[in-house]
């Protein structure tokens, strides 16, 4: 057995600057690589036939590095895995099982390619490794060829000024890159929502690992590793970069999905940056970087935040002074003020008397460029409905949609697709397969869903079986299209906020108004991250990370609504409201009231708070006679406010409809309008209510209620 010591050297080559900065020479943030001895091994299964029962362990071994931090596995290139034929779960895979924590991966014939035929990063110095053979009858073999065991690192620390101002944060919107000991982060500027990072990272070592919800490491400094579920494989193929120095150094790259959940970073965490050009002055601007630079102890690689100020903009590069070290390399360059991404952290001009850090700005085109030719996992599908999608799905299911799929040039053609659903509110979304219709459209059918339940519904396929999983929508689970599910329905109005229809925000409060606009907040402050029906965009109090209500009161009023036209109209939407966090928590208020005289009164629907509130969007439904006359200047509004001591409060509003009883669930026979469960003289005599007039009655759908309704609904008659 031979054992090499391995370590990435940290760059130290000096780069000559544009006289726009004090210093005459930068060096590039150091790395902060992993270290690990290479322990060459020549372990092999044999070949195991599947075929007999699925889920058999068809062979084992025990791997061990006595005294290793971390470790993780290398496969020989001729290890084969049985592929699934049919159902789920009959293709073989290979588990492997940290002994130290009990954390487990699973590697198949797709994820072993997409790992690059290694692992992911285990704790501890022993691993148990398993054969599980499937249904198919195919052979299957494991071969270990080299083990890299985790040692101690050797760390390189600078900041700006004496002392070193960074704090902890949990952000997993950036990630730890292992092991060339650099920073990535997730964007929302592409359609798969991959990753940005300096272009010195790659140039100068290996990244094959992305770790997310990175633990404390131990006293020693040494790195620990997250859960399996929250590493992810880099796609090598994907990569545009460059190493060109301050002001030309970035990468554009993208990663597979996680091989136990099957979920990209951006599906399981739901949070990424919008990268915009940077401001035209510094003057009272501040920059915040986020990352996994070198520190002391058990802070050392972890997440890691520090705010400074905007120092100079130029085309191409940025300058500030928050403080970074070895390890920040790639980090975000944050325009706090915003709370969005303006450029990469590349290069330390920093010293412990002053100066300034640097990075490239997104004034330069280039990374601009690359996202509009993405490669690899970065790649994106495109998705064709050959009709305009249904809002309403039938009970029974049987309702089919018709999808073209097309690859990229040069990729690989579709595969696996799949209608992915969910009744909103359930945390977990099941799927249907397509099926080949011609060329590459497929064909999606609908199961049976509960009459009156709303549903949440997109599209998911892959490039070749190994390649990168793409959405539609492209930043689902972020958004989704919707569908009631009835029999019949009616609709009466409804604003998912995707355009103006006459609400109007007042109030005295200084910040935080009501503003329709997407959510851009990180949830540290109970602020939405998403949107509740899956449009984009809601209402919400302040946009960005850190913005709420200040100072006042701020109302959002709907505009008239005409409630007429069905029986027993309702109105429903979705609310979000949280004053737990932060100072003088749970002391303020959301209301929201109706008015049926077109705001000249109103009367209370609810009051949210001071005390139970949450992080969680929640629908309310309510029967608008029971408070006020349902006529043609029916108003809702909703009101909150930080009154008194300062306090964090955050509300936002959605998916605004008025509905008839049909639309709510409504499931019985048709014509049945009182819902007795059988058509006689009440439904006549409701029918001739509604003459001339639109709404549930009109079963012809000719816009109006007349005779040859009468005539269908006699047909009905018990």
């Amino acid at each position: 057995m031979q054992i090499q010591t391995h370590g990435i050297a940290a760059l130290s080559l000096a780069l000559v600057t544009s006289g726009a900065f004090a210093q005459d020479e930068i060096a590039p943030t150091p790395f902060d690589p992993l270290v690990w001895a290479d322990v060459r091994v020549a372990v092999d299964s044999g070949r195991h036939m599947g075929g007999e029962e699925i889920g058999r362990t068809a062979w084992h071994t025990l791997v061990q590095s006595p005294g290793a931090t971390w470790m993780r596995l290398e496969f020989g290139k001729d290890t084969e895995l049985a592929q699934e034929l049919q159902a789920a779960g009959d293709g073989a895979f290979i588990r492997i099982t940290s002994l130290m924590d009990g954390d487990e991966q699973r590697l198949d014939a797709v994820s072993l390619a997409q790992w690059s035929h290694g692992s992911a990063h285990f704790n501890g110095d022993a691993l148990l490794v398993e054969l599980v053979t499937g249904g198919n009858p195919e052979p299957s073999r494991v071969r270990i060829v080299n083990v890299q065991a985790g040692q101690e690192p050797v760390r390189e620390k600078s900041q700006c000024g004496s002392v070193d101002d960074r704090v902890f944060v949990q952000d997993n919107r950036v990630a730890r890159i292992v092991p060339v000991g650099c920073t990535g982060w997730l964007i929302n500027n592409d359609a798969n929502h991959q990753f940005l990072t300096a272009g010195h990272c790659p140039a100068g070592g290996s990244m094959t690992t992305l770790h997310f919800n990175v633990p404390l490491s131990s006293s020693g400094g040494t790195i620990v590793a997250p859960a399996i579920a929250d590493q992810y494989p880099i796609d090598s193929t994907s990569y545009q970069s460059n190493n060109g120095g301050v002001g030309a150094d970035w990468c554009y790259f993208g990663a597979f999905p996680n091989s136990n959940t099957g979920l990209t970073a951006w599906q399981a965490y739901r949070t990424a940056l919008d990268v915009v050009l940077p401001p035209t002055s510094t003057t009272g601007n501040q920059i915040r970087i986020t990352g996994f630079g070198t520190d002391t102890g058990t802070a050392n690689q972890t997440t890691q935040t520090h705010v400074g100020s905007l120092v100079s903009i130029t085309t191409s590069s940025l300058s500030y002074n928050a403080d970074t070290t070895g390890g920040n390399s790639g980090s975000p360059v944050i325009w706090e003020n915003q709370g969005v991404a303006i450029g990469i952290h590349t290069h330390g001009g920093c010293t412990t008397s002053g100066g300034s850090n640097l990075g490239t700005s997104w004034n330069l085109a280039a990374p601009r460029n690359a996202l509009t030719t993405p490669r690899g996992a970065c790649r994106a599908m495109t998705f064709t409905p050959m009709a305009t999608l249904p809002t309403r799905f039938a009970a029974a299911g049987g309702d089919t949609m018709d999808v073209t799929l097309a690859s990229p040039s040069g990729a690989a053609a579709p595969a696996a697709a799949r209608m992915l659903y969910r009744t909103e509110g359930a945390s977990t979304w099941s799927s249907v397969n397509g099926t080949l219709v011609s060329g590459t459209t497929y064909r999606f059918t609908t199961p049976a869903f509960s009459c009156g339940s709303r549903v949440q519904y997109a599209f998911s396929a892959r490039m070749g079986s190994t390649g990168g999983l793409c959405t539609f929508p492209s930043d689902m689970p972020r958004r989704w299209f919707t569908a009631d599910v009835v029999t019949t329905s009616l609709v009466l109005w409804e604003d998912t906020f995707e355009t103006s229809k006459g609400w109007t925000v007042s109030g005295t409060a200084t910040a935080g108004a009501f503003d329709r606009n997407l959510p851009r907040g990180n949830g540290f402050q109970g602020d939405p991250t998403i949107d509740n029906d899956g449009s984009g965009q809601c209402y919400l109090t302040g946009r960005n990370a850190g913005v709420n209500v200040d100072g006042g009161t701020t109302i959002l009023t709907s505009p008239a609504i005409d409630a007429r036209g069905g029986f027993n109209p309702q109105i429903t939407y979705a609310r979000w409201f949280n004053c737990a966090t932060g100072s003088n928590a749970n002391q303020d208020t959301m209301t929201v009231e109706i008015s049926g005289d077109n705001g000249a009164s109103w009367v209370a629907l609810e009051t949210v708070g001071p005390t139970g509130t949450s992080s969680t969007w929640v629908r309310r439904t309510y029967a608008i006679g029971n408070y006020v006359t349902p006529g043609a200047q029916v108003r809702v509004r909703f009101t909150t406010s930080d009154i008194g001591a300062a306090s964090v409060v955050e509300a936002a509003v959605d998916g605004v409809r008025v509905l008839a009883d049909a639309a709510l669930g409504w499931c019985g026979k048709e014509g049945d309008f009182d819902q007795d469960g059988t058509v006689g003289a009440s439904d006549v005599g409701l029918m001739l209510l509604q003459w001339d007039l639109p709404g549930i009655t009109d079963l012809d759908g000719d816009g109006a209620t007349g005779g040859g309704d009468l005539a269908l609904e006699l047909l009905n008659f018990d």
